[in-house]
């Protein structure tokens, strides 16, 4: 029992490393936001989609539950 929480807390203490280190890195030249417009690729399933976005029908899904 003791090894399986030793275990657990070192690969818990490594991802923590790993994620602070890559959050430290710097972003690369060039590498800028894509547009939430973008339509250079076909794939439905991108979080940048303009499918995917959402804003719209919450907005007035909100506006006739309150009228």
């Amino acid at each position: 029992m003791l090894n399986a929480i030793i275990y657990l807390a070192a690969l818990g203490a490594f991802y923590a490393l790993v994620y602070y280190i890559n959050h430290r890195t710097p972003r690369p030249e060039g590498c800028e936001e894509i547009d939430a417009t973008c339509g250079t690729c076909s794939l439905g399933h991108c979080g940048n989609h303009p499918s995917q976005q959402f804003t719209e029908v919450k907005l007035t899904l909100k506006e006739k539950n309150n009228a």
